[in-house]
């Protein structure tokens, strides 16, 4: 569940094991010029976050709460046109207060329209996980696991998946806003 007010996001992350208020002010770049960011974009994204995390179940590192400071960078490059788009980011993000608890990541996207406002899409993403603080201390079973009510440790994560889409209306419905990349 993510509420979105400004710069501030209240999540509840049952199983990532926390809730918490995010404060993330942050400044983004496009290197090409506004008039052809319907066409390419390569954007720059950096964000410092305050996020005031309060733990559902005690923490492998016994936090019940803890206030934290994050710094995030995404590149992404995006490159729109009348067949569809193709889309490649690279992003990363570190604790302040430990700069080895870390996540990078790349992923990508790619669309293509077929006719008339259907299109086919690909995506699929690659990240290293080293920030896995919000960990439960109490064993999980398999079957919280399963699902998908317990987060396990891990290195890595990775994923992939296809689409069709249709769309219709407008033709100004296409239009690029791409502040902080949707998020």
């Amino acid at each position: 569940m993510e509420i979105q007010n400004g710069y501030c996001l209240t999540y509840i992350q049952l199983y990532e094991n926390f809730k918490n208020v995010v404060l993330a002010p942050g400044i983004e770049f496009n290197i090409f010029p506004y008039s052809v960011s319907n066409e390419r974009q390569l954007r720059i994204d950096y964000q410092i976050k305050n996020a005031f995390n309060k733990y559902i179940q005690e923490t492998i590192f016994f936090k019940t709460q803890e206030d934290l400071w994050i710094n995030s960078l995404n590149v992404t490059l995006s490159l729109i046109n009348r067949w569809g788009s193709v889309s490649i980011s690279a992003a990363g993000s570190n604790f302040f207060n430990d700069f080895n608890l870390y996540d990078v990541g790349i992923r990508s996207s790619f669309a293509m329209e077929l006719f008339g406002g259907l299109s086919i899409n690909l995506y699929g993403g690659y990240s290293k996980i080293q920030d896995q603080i919000s960990l439960p201390l109490a064993n999980g079973t398999l079957e919280d696991v399963l699902t998908q009510n317990r987060q396990i440790p891990t290195n890595y994560n990775y994923w992939g998946g296809f689409g069709i889409s249709y769309s219709f209306g407008s033709i100004y419905n296409n239009f690029v806003n791409p502040r902080f990349g949707g998020v």
